[in-house]
């Protein structure tokens, strides 16, 4: 079933629809509350039974036979704490949330796919697990959910997830290993000395201590830039209680992103030795705090090859097997340390039109992807056996 067959051009009015109705009513992670609710009463008009789990995830299994393998097909569902800068006529109704990672977009399009694989149930030799996954964002999704035990009963054999990105014309790509990047929630304090501005000398100013950090940060990525592929850096400083005062606490929180284990050692251990010599400089105290830590995604090559053969039938030369990595992270790792899976990305760039990337207040993609993405994921699942 391709992009021209009549089943796909009929689906394709209701996922933009639901795209359309998730994008103006967004919830952030761990509160998807109504999101699950009527990810469930879609599910339910197709004809599937569906139930929440983990507080706001949704589950549903298409289920034919016990004998056959099960894949599991896996949508994000949260929206970002971001205040959308749109002209969309499905603007966020919500102040200070939007869709500004696709999430819309996926949900829609898997409940595309999902009304599909059930009217054409009876040509498959798989079952199918919908998952929609809350908490994706903050990377609590795929752990909750795997704790409520969604990889069993039945047992997930396979996994396919995808993703839409708006950094190129209509296309698609695979990732022939790693698929995201591995990375961790950095934070860093500052422990200073308070005293009076009239004073100077009596303090340790925690403020100034932090530009010496931020210049080592940035001096970090410069230094190591010829030897792997990372990217470290801060997103949230705070510090400083009043305006006649030294400062004696900052924190500061930021990212670190490579595409292995030994390369995430490697920088988090400059880090710290950085931080030491600065320690020494300034007479401060500095600690570096690893918050979290997520894995990277390695794509499963078995499945790397029934993709890119449908990747390629639907795309055709827009269809490309990507060898570079995503500085991007997906929590779904942990479902791949389980379980072979896929990752795909969607490439969906408005056409004469300014394409914002992702976490952007003015993020919006080309809806013409839709029936692609619907045909490959249809095309996939349909294959597997």
């Amino acid at each position: 079933m391709f992009i021209d067959s009549e089943d796909i051009k009929k689906v394709i009015p209701d996922v933009i629809k639901i795209r359309r109705h998730i994008h103006m009513y967004p919830e952030i992670s761990e509160q998807e509350y109504e999101t699950s609710k009527f990810i469930k009463k879609c599910l339910e008009e197709i004809g599937l039974e569906a139930n929440i789990i983990g507080d706001t995830g949704v589950v549903s299994i298409l289920m034919n036979n016990p004998e056959f393998p099960t894949v599991g097909l896996r949508a994000e569902m949260d929206a970002l704490p971001i205040e959308e800068e749109t002209n969309l006529e499905f603007k966020s109704k919500k102040d200070g949330v939007m869709h500004a990672c696709s999430h819309d977009g996926i949900v829609a399009t898997a409940l595309g796919v999902a009304k599909l694989l059930y009217q054409h149930k009876d040509e498959l030799k798989c079952n199918v697990k919908f998952i929609f996954e809350p908490a994706e964002e903050v990377g609590k999704g795929a752990k909750k959910l795997i704790k409520e035990k969604v990889l069993e009963n039945p047992k997930v054999d396979k996994m396919v997830i995808f993703h839409y990105a708006n950094s190129e014309p209509i296309g698609m790509e695979i990732q022939k290993g790693v698929s995201t990047a591995t990375l961790g929630r950095v934070g860093i304090e500052i422990i200073g000395k308070s005293s009076h501005w009239c004073e100077p000398e009596k303090g340790i100013n925690a403020i100034s201590v932090s530009a010496k950090v931020i210049n080592a940060i940035d001096k970090i990525n410069e230094d190591l830039k010829e030897k792997m592929q990372f990217v470290l850096g801060m997103g949230m400083i705070n510090g400083g209680i009043k305006n006649n005062i030294i400062a004696e606490n900052v924190k500061l929180e930021g990212t670190l992103r490579t595409f292995c284990e030994e390369n995430f050692e490697y920088v988090l251990t400059y880090l710290q030795d950085r931080m030491k010599e600065i320690e020494e400089e300034t007479k401060a105290t500095i600690k570096v705090t690893l918050i979290s830590h997520l894995p990277a995604l390695i794509n499963n090559p078995d499945l790397v090859e029934m993709g890119s053969k449908v990747g390629k039938e639907v795309f055709g030369d827009r269809f490309v097997l990507g060898e570079k990595p995503f500085l991007a992270g997906d929590n779904a790792a942990y479902y791949f340390r389980l379980v072979p899976g896929v990752r795909m990305v969607f490439f969906a760039e408005k056409e004469n039109q300014e394409n914002w990337p992702l976490h952007n207040g003015k993020f919006d993609f080309n809806e013409d992807i839709f029936p692609y993405a619907v045909s490959t994921l249809y095309n996939l699942i349909s294959d597997m056996k």
